[in-house]
């Protein structure tokens, strides 16, 4: 070998490895795709745009539709990564993995609750669970969804284990929005949304929502008024508490799973923290400090 063909030899070594130096990890740069239950908006936006700041090449896109659908299209591959509220099942686990050859992960990230409103005109400041049940089931107290298939619904549902008879079908509208203008239209109404649609209470949206509705307490099984706060939630005194997951599927440490490991860290749990919810990493530390000198 010549010279000239060493010396191109080693500038072309020397290229790859100043390549191989600037490439960035998989999950700092690249475009995702994250099906989301409305609900579950405020705070998947949050958690994003922190991380886009962090990472300027990454770019998150959003389907918003119904828990239902969304766990409909994971199942049938359509959706890769999904911000709702309960986890894939086992049996949905498996068979993901076995026509894919990717395993599933489901990361529970936070802790929300299904709150339930009405219009400040409304005397009633509280509602028991049998009133929420006959509520849906024979349409008594119009109790009102955001959504037949959302997350609210489904937690409602499984919590107090309705059998929803095949000639009935719950009231609900298109989303959250329409639930909040329907109460104010409608003052002896319920309607269900989110918690996370209305925790961070020094959001300028947030404070106008609050002032067009009155939040009611759900009565327990020992008859015991529980307001929807982080620390009901976190005693798990509140009845209608959820968790928040984020569900990727992806062969590699990519951008999903750099996603759902910040949104599980410290500065991921503290964003959830601020958004009003109760975060599943994070709790409050107890330091003791002995202030006696020492000899």
């Amino acid at each position: 070998m010549n010279l000239k063909s060493i010396f191109l030899l080693a500038i072309l070594v020397s290229f790859i490895s100043c390549k191989k130096e600037i490439e960035k990890p998989g999950h700092q740069k690249g475009e995702m795709t994250i099906y989301a239950d409305p609900s579950n908006q405020e705070l998947l936006v949050a958690l994003t745009d922190i991380y886009t700041m962090k990472y300027p090449d990454v770019k998150f896109n959003f389907v918003f539709k119904s828990e239902g659908l969304i766990i409909k299209d994971l199942v049938d591959t359509v959706a890769s990564a999904a911000f709702i509220n309960k986890p894939l099942t086992k049996e949905q686990t498996n068979y993901i993995a076995q026509i894919t050859d990717v395993t599933p992960r489901s990361t529970l990230l936070a802790y929300d609750a299904v709150v339930f409103i009405t219009s400040p005109s409304n005397s009633k400041e509280s509602i028991s669970l049998e009133e929420i049940e006959k509520g849906i089931l024979e349409g008594t107290n119009q109790i009102i969804f955001d959504d037949g298939n959302s997350g609210n619904y489904n937690t409602v549902r499984d919590i107090l284990n309705l059998k929803m008879p095949k000639d009935k079908s719950i009231l609900a509208l298109e989303n959250s929005d329409a639930v909040i203008d329907f109460v104010q239209k409608s003052p002896q109404s319920i309607g269900v949304i989110g918690m996370n649609e209305i925790s961070e209470k020094d959001n300028p949206k947030v404070k106008e929502i609050l002032s067009k509705i009155k939040i009611l307490k759900v009565l327990d099984e020992n008859n015991i008024p529980q307001e929807p706060s982080v620390s009901n939630i976190l005693a798990m005194k509140y009845p209608f508490y959820k968790g928040v997951y984020f569900i990727v599927r992806e062969p590699n440490f990519g951008l999903g799973s750099g996603f759902s490991r910040f949104a599980g860290s410290n500065q991921g749990q503290l964003i959830v923290k601020r958004a009003g919810l109760q975060p599943n990493f994070l709790y409050e530390r107890q330091v003791e400090v002995n202030i006696q000198s020492v000899e």
